[in-house]
């Protein structure tokens, strides 16, 4: 397995492994209209105005194998006082579900985040009807903190949760 830094020239293929991480997971949450298409044309322009114009405190990093995309992980540094930093895509492909892909994307967040911002936590949002996501990150010691309703990408409200590690070290074991 192979971890490097997502650029510009990457978003097309973000985008892409996004579009097909969410058809799949999200099939049963999202609306179906949204996914069938306006997804596609939403999220390349969402990571090509990331990957254009990256910011210091966020950081995409894939991981690949022979060449070929597996998944990846986008994650914003000290994004919020009291959370910390915030893990705000994770995704493996479907054929690279279970393959520990999502462990080690996820360690990677960890120690970025303990680098760049010492003594601060790792959190993410979760659907609360993704049971399958809220298993892994519970797996790995995330704890569920708050319940919110959130506005999704297709433009409907939905329960989510904030899933927070006040250590991210206990990512990296």
């Amino acid at each position: 397995m192979h971890f490097r830094d997502a650029s510009a020239a990457d978003a097309p293929l973000v985008a892409a492994m996004h579009v097909e991480s969410w058809r799949r997971a999200y099939a049963h949450i999202l609306d179906p209209a949204w996914l069938g298409g306006p997804i596609e044309a939403e999220r390349l322009a969402l990571w090509t105005a990331r990957l254009t114009s990256p910011r210091p405190d966020r950081r995409v990093i894939l991981a690949e194998r022979d060449g070929a995309p597996l998944g990846f992980v986008c994650v914003a540094g000290g994004d919020d006082p009291r959370w910390g930093t915030l893990v705000d895509n994770l995704h493996a492909l479907p054929a690279a579900r279970g393959t520990g892909i999502g462990s080690a994307l996820l360690a990677l967040a960890a120690q970025w985040a303990l680098d760049g911002w010492p003594g601060a936590g790792v959190y993410l949002w979760c659907y609360a009807e993704n049971h399958a996501a809220r298993g892994f990150y519970a797996h790995r010691g995330g704890v569920e903190v708050e319940d919110v309703e959130k506005a999704g990408p297709d433009g409907r409200a939905y329960p989510e949760k904030r899933i927070h590690w006040a250590d991210p070290a206990a990512l990296l074991r």
